[in-house]
Order: structure tokens, then sequence, then C-alpha cells
């Protein structure tokens, strides 16, 4: 059954739609109506929807360009668990799955999800990865306290009826220092042409994101450091006079008049911000900043008749952040071990050895035993070189911890 047109009660003489009265005028589950009503009428997503966001030029660089803001703000890293908050048919979900985070895609509209997780079951790699879909509630996310990492808003908080509410739930799920992430329109969203079209054709709310307002009631419930981040879209095309004293600092007002007219007009037309859950944030092997190591060999020996080179390495946590439990999950710190021939002609693949099966803090030393067949072809005169690794995400010796090398002579 149609939701009842009300447009009388938000529309005024000019057909001018006032989006404050719309969303009054009907209620929540009036406004999923709609949602459900649009997606079900799709024949087809796979013509528009779950072609996202590659799905027409003029509306895919600006969503990639957006999604690439997103992802520097919000500081993802392989096996965060992510809200895609209203994620429709759940092309931001896939993409989130595909780079190894753990994404939660949520929407008011049951059909809109039934699309997604159809595209999942279809998709040969994504029905592999864990991908979860739900529904939103009117007042309620059915997630736990504290217990996601990112919630990511891509053009999908300007639909909801009550922004303090699902603020409120932000704070809840996420965990402390946790980045709640918006990719939004600007203030004046809801007077725009294709807004006042979409309100009038649909009755779908296009509101306005007034980041001044929602400052106000995310500081309220305790949410702290609110960002706005400068940047566009479009390329801004320079003769090469111009972008060399610009980008040399020699000069070239031309350069800078240019590019400030272009964060303008897409700040007045954009709001991409993020706002932070009280506590300490990304304090974990998954963070490549947070790692600091020492390796102490306390001995080794190497039987020539097994060919097997046994050690006991002392590994010290030394940096600012836990290190997860070893394993092959993303942020796992194991110590890896690699054979070297004696003229550094030819390496091995590392070995991984586990240091310890829960979460190393920092500050805590653990002993690990090595025990590593060394191939023939190495001879009897060999290096093995001891480094640790955060799985996914980085080798420690490529953020300055230098790898520690057992020497073997005959």
């Amino acid at each position: 059954m149609q939701p009842l047109d009300r447009s009388d009660q938000y529309q005024d003489q000019t057909g001018f739609i006032d989006v404050k009265k719309l969303i009054a005028a009907y209620s929540f589950d009036e406004h999923v109506q709609r949602a459900d009503d649009y997606f079900k009428s799709i024949e087809n997503p796979w013509v528009h929807q779950l072609r996202k966001p590659f799905h027409e030029f003029q509306d895919s660089r600006a969503t990639l360009a957006g999604f690439a803001a997103v992802l520097d703000v919000a500081k993802l890293r392989a096996g965060h668990r992510v809200v895609d908050f209203g994620c429709g048919t759940g092309w931001l979900s896939m993409a989130l799955a595909l780079m190894r985070c753990t994404p939660i895609g949520l929407d008011v509209s049951q059909e809109a999800l039934n699309i997604a997780r159809s595209a999942v079951d279809e998709h040969p790699l994504l029905r592999t990865l864990d991908i979860a879909f739900d529904v939103i509630g009117e007042t309620m996310i059915g997630l736990e306290d504290a217990s996601v990492d990112r919630i990511i808003c891509f053009d999908s908080f300007h639909h909801v009826s009550d922004q303090a509410t699902y603020l409120k739930e932000f704070h809840r799920i996420l965990k402390p220092g946790g980045l709640a992430v918006f990719h939004e329109p600007g203030p004046r969203h809801s007077a725009s042409k294709a807004s006042q079209e979409e309100m009038a054709n649909f009755a779908v709310i296009e509101n306005d994101i007034v980041i001044e307002d929602i400052a106000q009631i995310a500081q309220a419930i305790g949410f702290q450091d609110l960002r706005l981040a400068a940047f566009t879209d479009t390329p801004i095309l320079l003769d090469m006079k111009t972008y060399l004293r610009g980008v040399e600092r020699r000069g070239g007002l031309g350069f800078y008049h240019q590019m400030g007219k272009a964060l303008m007009a897409q700040g007045y037309e954009k709001r991409v911000f993020v706002m932070r859950k009280a506590g300490e944030t990304d304090a974990d092997s998954r963070f490549p900043e947070r790692l600091g190591a020492k390796v102490t060999v306390k001995a080794h020996n190497f039987d020539p008749a097994s060919r097997v080179l046994s050690a006991e390495v002392s590994v010290k946590n030394t940096g600012n952040g836990l290190w997860l439990a070893s394993g092959a999950a993303a942020g796992a710190v194991n110590l890896a071990a690699t054979v070297v021939q004696a003229d550094g002609t030819q390496r091995s693949e590392a070995a991984r050895f586990p240091i310890a099966p829960t979460d190393t803090p920092a500050g805590m030393e653990q002993l690990v035993k090595v025990a590593l067949e060394i191939p023939a072809a190495y001879g009897e005169a060999f290096i093995v070189e001891l480094d640790l690794v955060s799985e996914l995400i980085t080798w420690f010796s490529e953020q300055g911890l230098s790898p520690t090398l057992i020497h073997q002579v005959p």
C-alpha cells in the first residue's frame, strides 16, 4: 500500500518543499515503505545500482574522489570492523571487504539489503568474505556497545529523519577512539533543484547537513575533534608556468587563486568530516606508527645432519601499541626467519613463528623458539635474517627496525 500523499503539509504555493515539514508529515515506517517500494521497483539492479561506483562518468568521478578522501580521513586498516551506514545496495561494503575490512552494511530498506546480499552471493570472491547486512531501526542500531572501529556515512546521513538519534547510536557502538566519517552534501542541499525534484516526485528525505548543528549535538553526546576535509574532486588544469610557480613556492598568485576557488566551490556543495569517540585511537599493531621491537638471539645451534637451525629468540614490544595475537589475521604479529646465502645471491621465503597466542602489550617480552630447516643449496655457511611482521600491514624492518642476523659459519 502506498503511503498517503501529504504534500499539502510541506509544499507551498510556489511548489517549494520544506524538508523539515516533509520529515514530520510521514512516520518512520512510511519513509521506510517508500524506500522499499523504490528498490522493489528495480527490475535489474546491475543496470545502475550495482555498477557503483563505476555507474556513469560524472557521478563516478565525484564518488571515487570522495571515497579516496574518506579512506584517508578514516585511517582504515585491514581487520577494522566498519559500519557502512545507509549502505543501499552495498557498493561501499563490498569495496571495504575487498580491502580486508569487516563491513556491516546497514540500511532502513530491507529490499535494498536483499539486492546487496544477492550481489555478494553471486560474486566468486565476495561470497567468501565476512560481509554482514542488517536493517536500521527507528531509534536503535542492532549492534553491541563499543563493538565497531569505524562508521562511514557516504551520502546517506542527509536521508535520515533524526540526526541526533543516530549520532547517539554511533557514539554507543563505536569503540573508544573510534571514528565516525561522513561524506555528505552541504547546508543548502534541500533547496537545490535536484533535491526539490526528488522530494516532489518521491517524498524522499533530502535534508541539509548543517555542520554547526551536527557539531553541537556531537559534542553534547561526547564526540571530540570534529574536523572537515578541504579537498577538491575536480582536477584544476593550469598552464605550466602558473603551476610550476605555485608548487615551487616562488610566488604565483594565479595558482593559489585557482586552488582557492576550487576548494570554496566544493566546500559550498560538500561536507567531508570526521569525529572521534573519546579514548585512545588505533592503539594496536594494525597501525605502523605504533610498532617498535627489540629482537635478541639468546642461543642458537645448527645440526648439520638434520640441517635444522634451532634458536631461542627474545622479542620485546618497544612500541606504543598492543601487538595482536600471532596468526594470519590482519595485524597479527609473528617472528619471520629468512635464510640468506652467505654471498647474498639467494634468499628463501620467510618462515613464520608465533610470538604468543594472546595479545602482547607494550613493554612485554616474549621468548620464541625457532626451528628452521635450512635447504641443502645454502651449504654450511649462511645467514638467518630475523624480522617481525604485522600480517597484511607491514614488516617491522620497513618501519626502521634493523633485522637481527644469525651468522652460521663452518
